[in-house]
């Protein structure tokens, strides 16, 4: 095992375990309620970072620091059915849609930005802090454990993900202003078409199809590496590059 997969692994099994703690600062519900007070909560902070992070580093975070991401992985054990991104892009792009009409809507009724608290819902820092709030964490790990189980390779984050849209609208705008950001780059004149990146990809990217462009332009790749360590003649490398 590499540096960079063990770290991976190290960091988003941290996050994971943190994940109680954590829950609320990542939470589409606690940022809803508290915007119709007019607050803007720690989650809504937490989205607008994602956006920013989205623009420098792309979806790394979904690789490196998201708390399903460990899970995510070891579940492909027990389906690791390639999926249909677009088809489930839609239902996660109505529900972000959805989610965020309601946000916005809930500023405009409580009459604006009236205040910012982090600590909103979670005075004491930590999310489940007491025994009727495991009732909803526990509710949450099972809905992406069934749901993950059930629809193949990343299936929360290709159905469920809410935050993911946020990285993807900083994604754009880098792209909207030639940033550069990073992206797996591949020597496509070397490529031999194994097909070893498309089988090891956990977001069911066509990476083969991709290269031929000479990156990976999807706004699903997660930077996560396997792809890179999986191609035997060592035609992939990740480096920041501006979208083709």
């Amino acid at each position: 095992m590499n540096k960079k997969r063990k770290a991976r692994y190290i960091t988003t099994f941290i996050s994971f375990i943190l994940f109680p703690v954590i829950l609320n600062f990542l939470s589409p519900y606690v940022s809803v309620a508290a915007a119709m007070s007019g607050i803007v909560s720690g989650s809504v902070i937490v989205f607008i970072a994602l956006f920013v992070s989205g623009f420098f580093f792309g979806r790394g975070f979904c690789s490196y620091v998201c708390p399903w991401s460990a899970p995510s992985d070891l579940l492909r054990m027990v389906n690791d059915k390639r999926v249909d991104r677009k088809k489930l892009s839609i239902i996660r792009y109505s529900i972000y849609g959805v989610w965020l009409l309601v946000l916005v809507s809930g500023f405009i009724l409580a009459g604006g930005i009236k205040g910012v608290d982090p600590l909103y819902l979670t005075e004491t820092g930590i999310s489940v802090d007491e025994p009727g709030k495991y009732i909803t964490y526990y509710f949450v790990i099972v809905l992406l454990f069934i749901t993950t189980v059930w629809v193949g390779r990343r299936g929360a984050c290709q159905t469920l993900c809410w935050m993911s849209p946020f990285m993807v609208l900083g994604m754009l705008l880098g792209d909207k202003v030639k940033f550069l950001r990073w992206k797996v780059h591949a020597q496509k004149e070397q490529c031999i078409q194994c097909n070893q990146c498309n089988q090891v990809c956990p977001m069911s990217i066509d990476v083969v199809g991709e290269l031929q462009s000479g990156t990976i332009d999807s706004y699903d790749c997660i930077l996560c590496h396997q792809c890179v360590e999986a191609c035997p003649r060592s035609v992939l490398s990740i480096q920041r590059k501006k979208r083709i």
